[in-house]
């Protein structure tokens, strides 16, 4: 069962939330060739089991973020947690781990064998809202997890195998690569509307001065 607990979070630099370390070696990724603009705006990133909706557009560049308490809820309304990802055309089967924000105000990601849930947000396949898997691309030299996102395709399929045995799949209905200014929060961490696993990593071009990859590729896929 998913711990309940309280964590405050600090501000979080727009450009730094998702990803800005999910690609560490010198070992570059193939660019998709894909690209989608969208329009960058500082966002609520929902920490609170309930929806939030995102806040004016401020010239700060910051995300505020609120609580992480989750609601008090009956035992029985917990859902299960997310523990391992099958995405068969690509032979990948990693364990999920719950993940929060580092100390730093980068998203927490793990290493390069395991994925992570951002557990503030739905869960996967729950009714309503965006539920995000990240991972590396590479990491410390070898590829991580998601080091082929980039080369799923609309129709792929994919597993979600939970803590008390059940299994949800997923169909992939759109690739996107983008900026990493211009990642659009408000669609990759949607707490309401029709419910999708949202799958991100790094990709584009790497910058070796900054050891970053400049944009994050970002797979939808909706529950079948």
């Amino acid at each position: 069962m998913i711990r309940r607990f309280t964590h405050v979070i600090a501000c979080l630099l727009i450009g730094v939330l998702v990803l800005s370390a999910c690609g560490s070696s010198e070992a570059a990724a193939p660019s998709t060739p894909r690209a989608t603009a969208a329009q960058s705006i500082p966002l609520t990133i929902p920490t609170e089991r309930t929806t939030v909706a995102p806040r004016s557009p401020s010239t700060s560049g910051e995300v505020p973020v609120g609580s992480a308490r989750f609601d008090a809820k009956d035992e029985s309304e917990i859902l299960a947690a997310p523990v391992n990802l099958r995405i068969g055309s690509l032979a990948i089967e990693a364990p999920i781990v719950g993940v929060g924000v580092e100390a730093n105000d980068e998203l927490e990601v793990p290493g390069a064998a395991e994925v992570g849930w951002y557990e503030f947000g739905p869960r996967p396949g729950e009714e309503e809202g965006s539920a995000v898997l990240a991972a590396h691309v590479d990491y410390n030299g070898r590829p991580g997890v998601f080091f082929e996102l980039r080369n799923l395709v609309v129709g792929d399929g994919l597993e979600v195998e939970f803590d008390d045995g059940t299994v949800r799949r997923f169909e992939v209905i759109s690739l996107d690569q983008y900026a990493k200014d211009e990642l659009p929060f408000d669609r990759v961490f949607a707490r309401s509307g029709s419910p999708v696993l949202t799958l991100i990593t790094c990709g584009g071009d790497f910058d070796s001065s900054a050891r970053s990859y400049q944009d994050n590729v970002v797979v939808y896929a909706i529950p079948v």
